[in-house]
């Protein structure tokens, strides 16, 4: 300080003092050497050094045998910055102010990758297994939960080893400047156009990507000077100025080396390929899903607290990027603490020095139970001014700088999109991914080599390591995929299956179920597949059907099928088990263990050629329970698989981004023709679940990241009967699709959970008419024909004959604008084999040589040209006053606030006269059944001669593996009497629906009641 005041009194002696700098500065190359902070090692290996700052003996508070001490926190680095950012100089110190206020800092030291053996190939799961084993080393040292804290992509480091720990031994998040969405970093520009950025900025530098050991650390500090020209010209001036100064020119020596260069250390090649692909392009960290050592995870499974530091003045993660947090991380108790700081000065300078550290030490003695509410979370920034802070203030370092370092091709892209409309991004989006899709569909001819195993191999070529599907949180690749199906065809093989067999595959949904099928579509052969419930008389009759003389089946239904096995003294047929894993298991009989089967014992025949089918051969059997109850099969070629396939990845615009949610059974044609299908053809990721259920649906959703979740008929009913939860809209959802929506659901689905969005699907196995709502504007609407679908109309339909009507030439008839009529899809005579139900075609329906399928579904067209479903033919109920659609009747039901489920179905009661209208039900739980609520809503809408006769409340209705009520099961039952669960008549004087009580008719009836015994006297 006193040479100071003598350099500013002597302006000789300040000029003097300044050569002397300037000359020690060129002859040495610095002025002095940082004063680092002693630590201590106390932990080495590959990946990195765990560091310990000891406090002071005394400073830290003494805790007493059982009492809860203070969680120690432990720092991580950015992967692009040495540790050395938290100990930079003494008067900027992060160690030395955690000292100074009794908290034992650790820090994660990654160190030098490019000066370590092995370092350029480290992965991002090394990092996050480094600081899952840091986290544990230093519960075990200190005997206490740790605060885990980390800056900028070190704080992402956090947030990652979080959920990767599910929060076990974790105090608390603590984050500086982390961005959680990247995609919102992008200023002025819409999150759906930056993803498209993203994804051409990566599909540019894919190439230099693959072939680069890594981001040298020259080039990152080239990239922050580049990135901020204006402040390298600041400080060049503010050093000039401060030569005269030496302590002054001491601290900002160290800044400027640290900015210069010395600070910056590599970015390994592995790491900074995942990093780009699943947090720059796919934004994971922002929709969950993102895969750690195999496991899929999310932010969701934060359940500590967090306390996350925002720049109001960053320009490198930008506030909405990080403060994305909100809603990635809704199980967490989320804390903010805005700062007028720049990225730098978030962590170094004055604002971090009086306010940043100061809160951390506060808010660690408040989660630790010792201390109050730290002060910055209802803290209005002063403005602190410092001159050296302006090296840290305003440094420029957007995620773009790894493209503008390694290659100019996104120049001047920024300014030309940041006025686009979120509207044109979704267009980019749609079209960029639905050109090669259509143009496959419309070259789609009778023997174009096309079919599930054939697009299984292709992507196993072109993208081997990118994840394929999860399952129960494991990531598996398309490499991994195509190499068990490899396996598994190897196993047929030996099992003595040839091309053209037919297989039965019974199975829960689980990935060897896809394997199977997946193999034996591969060998040429047929599954017939089936769900795992049916009892093994149906199995065999399915079986006996399709002409099936092998079964494939889970460990599971080992016991059930074993007695379709043949043997030595029974016929039957070959039972074979896959899955469960390769250990040694003890099977009756008849029934053959796949998994003991060595794959590379198996020598491939002469014959066998991979993945032979064409579109015109037939790739599947499904077997379904149908809405009438009974059996169906339904034959599927590799062209109607191709057809569904590409054209739901077309309709839900997959792209690489998207992780498809499938909950459907596999056995279901929506399960494996859309859902597996159009991800596996649309680049997307499958997140597999066994079943839907409601009450672990948003967990696994958010752990998997999905983005679309199929569905089918009622199955979403319980997300909009489920009690409401702040977390509702915090999901990565973007669409729900399917078939069967009622409106009502998709209201609730809408209202509730936006931003997503509804895509109502309508499709079929029997024909090559595929329907889409793909704007979700008009609820209730299946939208109009997709491109490259069969040409659709709707005609009248007789109800009565149960066939369509037609005039007096013989011809169809369709209906007007708003009218009622029966959907049909025009056969192409190349594809005119593929129809499997015959008796359905109508020949020369409106024109000589024409040939149009009738699918008995009911429909009518807007005046816009879009569908909406009215019935099917066969539900449609007959009253005095006329038909009347159930699904009208239903929506009606299902107004009432107390139904949960609605089926309305008719019946000859007692098996005798007309037909009456029921109406089955269940309740939500706890509420009680309204019978004059409900006869007020049906009055409202239905005449008299309308109303249902009957209303039967039930514990659950019946239904089909599709997620639709079975009516039939209802039809079945005639007598009133023998109804179980409530039933109420109506009565229509009182205006309402009363306790039906109809006396049985047994000859126990007829006998007198037995009189009571008197008692006896003492």
């Amino acid at each position: 300080m006193a040479e100071r005041t003598r350099a500013r009194s002597n302006p000789l002696r300040a000029i003097a003092h300044g050569l002397q700098n300037a000359l020690e500065m060129t002859r040495l190359g610095r002025h002095t050497d940082a004063d680092r902070t002693p630590f201590e090692v106390v932990h080495a290996e590959r990946v990195y050094r765990l560091r310990r700052y000891p406090c002071p003996a005394g400073s830290v508070p003494r805790v007493a045998p059982g009492e809860r001490g203070e969680g120690a926190v432990l720092l991580i680095p950015p992967l692009m910055l040495t540790s050395e950012i938290y100990d930079m100089a003494p008067d900027i110190s992060v160690v030395r102010a955690l000292i100074a206020r009794g908290i034992e800092p650790w820090i994660v030291d990654f160190g030098a990758p490019e000066a370590q053996e092995g370092g350029m190939e480290r992965t991002l799961d090394d990092h996050i297994r480094a600081v899952d084993d840091a986290v544990t080393r230093v519960r075990e040292a200190t005997g206490r939960d740790v605060h885990l804290t980390g800056y900028s992509q070190g704080g992402m480091f956090a947030y990652q080893a979080a959920a990767y720990r599910r929060s076990e031994g974790l105090r608390s998040v603590i984050t500086f400047g982390s961005p959680v969405d990247i995609h919102r970093n992008l200023p002025n520009i819409d999150a759906g156009v930056a993803a498209e950025v993203f994804r051409a900025a990566r599909a540019a530098l894919d190439a230099p990507l693959d072939k680069v050991e890594g981001l040298p650390g020259y080039l990152t500090s080239t990239g922050f000077k580049l990135l901020s020209a204006r402040k390298e010209v600041q400080q060049v001036v503010e050093f000039i100025r401060l030569l005269n100064d030496r302590q002054a020119l001491e601290r900002r020596a160290i800044r400027r080396r640290f900015l210069g260069g010395e600070g910056f250390v590599a970015w390994p090649g592995p790491a900074l390929r995942t990093f780009i692909d699943e947090f720059v392009v796919h934004n994971r960290l922002a929709s969950g899903g993102f895969v750690i050592d195999g496991r899929a995870l999310t932010l969701a499974d934060i359940r500590c607290p967090v306390l996350y530091f925002v720049g109001t003045r960053d320009s490198i993660a930008q506030p909405p990027s990080v403060r994305a947090i909100r809603r990635a991380a809704p199980n967490a108790d989320l804390h903010e603490v805005p700062l007028k700081a720049g990225h730098f000065g978030l962590v170094i300078g004055s604002r971090a020095n009086g306010v940043s550290w100061p809160a951390v030490a506060e808010w660690v003695r408040w989660i630790d139970g010792r201390g109050p509410r730290p002060r910055a979370l209802a803290y209005e920034t002063r403005r602190l001014e410092e001159p050296d802070e302006a090296a840290f203030d305003e440094v420029r370092l957007d995620f773009k700088l790894f493209y503008d370092a390694a290659t100019d091709v996104l120049s001047g892209v920024w300014g030309v999109l940041g006025g686009l409309t979120k509207a044109i991004g979704d267009r980019v989006d749609a079209v960029r991914y639905q050109v090669d899709r259509l143009q496959m569909l419309s070259e789609l001819g009778p023997d174009t080599p096309v079919g599930i195993a054939r697009a299984l191999a292709e992507q196993a070529q072109r993208i081997p390591e990118r994840t394929f599907f999860l399952w129960h949180g494991r990531a598996f690749s398309y490499a991994d995929a195509d190499r068990r199906v490899d396996a598994v065809v190897r196993g047929f093989i030996d099992r003595g299956v040839r091309p053209g067999a037919r297989v039965g595959v019974c199975m829960q949904s689980r990935p060897s179920y896809l394997s199977a099928m997946v193999a034996l579509i591969r060998l040429g052969a047929v599954p017939v597949l089936m769900g795992s419930g049916l009892s093994a008389e149906s199995i065999a009759q399915v079986l006996s059907e399709a002409g099936a003389g092998t079964l494939v089946i889970d460990p599971e239904r080992v016991d059930r099928c074993a007695p379709l096995a043949g043997g030595d003294d029974r016929d039957g047929v070959d039972v074979l088990v896959l899955g469960g894993g390769g250990d040694a298991r003890s099977l009756d009989d008849g029934v053959f263990d796949m998994e003991s089967i060595d794959p590379a014992a198996v020598a491939l025949p002469d014959w066998y050629e991979p993945n032979p089918g064409v579109a015109r051969d037939l790739a599947m059997i499904y077997a379904t329970v149908g809405r009438s109850g009974g059996l169906r099969l339904a034959q599927v070629t590799h062209g109607r698989w191709a057809f569904s396939a590409y054209g739901a990845a077309g309709a839900c615009t997959l792209s690489p981004d998207d992780t498809v949610y499938c909950c459907l059974p596999l056995h279901h044609p929506a399960g494996t023709l859309v859902s597996v299908s159009g991800a596996l053809v649309g680049g997307a990721r499958l997140a597999l679940a066994p079943r839907f259920d409601a009450h672990t649906f948003w967990g696994d959703v958010r752990r998997c990241g999905a983005s679309v979740v199929f569905y089918a008929g009622e199955m979403l009913r319980p997300l909009i009967d489920a009690p409401a939860s702040a977390a509702d809209q915090s999901h990565p959802v973007r669409l729900f699709a399917g078939s069967g929506l009622r409106p009502d659901v998709w209201r609730g689905l809408v209202d509730r959970f936006a931003p997503a969005g509804v895509l109502e699907l309508y499709a079929s196995t029997e024909h090559h008419a595929v329907l889409a709502n793909a704007s979700g504007e008009k609820v209730g609407s299946v939208g109009r024909p997709l491109p490259g679908s069969a040409p659709v109309g709707l005609v009248r339909y007789d109800l009565e004959r149960g066939a369509p009507a037609v005039d007096m030439d013989g011809r169809l008839e369709r209906v007007r604008a708003g009218e009622v009529g029966a959907l049909v899809a025009k056969v192409d005579p190349a594809r005119e084999a593929e129809v499997v139900t015959r008796e359905r075609v109508v020949e020369d329906a409106f024109a000589p040589g024409d040939a149009w399928f009738v699918t008995r579904d009911l429909m009518r067209r807007d005046p816009d040209g879009d569908y909406f479903f009215v019935d099917r033919a066969s539900d449609v109920l007959r009253t005095p006053d006329g038909v009347v659609f159930s699904r009208k009747l239903e929506a009606v039901v299902h107004s009432r606030p107390e139904v949960a489920l609605a089926a309305a179905y008719s019946v000859a009661i007692d098996g005798r006269g007309a037909e009456k209208v029921v109406v089955a039900l269940v309740l939500r739980s706890g509420r009680d059944f309204e019978p004059r609520g409900l006869f007020d809503a049906l009055r409202t809408e239905l005449s008299d001669g309308q109303l249902p006769a009957f209303v039967r409340v039930l514990e659950a209705i019946p239904m089909t593996e599709g997620y639709r009520p079975i009516k039939s099961a209802l039809r079945d039952e005639r007598r009133p009497a023998q109804w179980a669960g409530q039933t109420f008549r109506l009565d229509l004087p009182r205006a309402t629906y009363r306790p039906h009580s109809a006396r049985k008719k047994t000859p126990s009836a007829k006998k007198a009641a037995p009189k009571k015994a008197r008692p006896r006297k003492a």
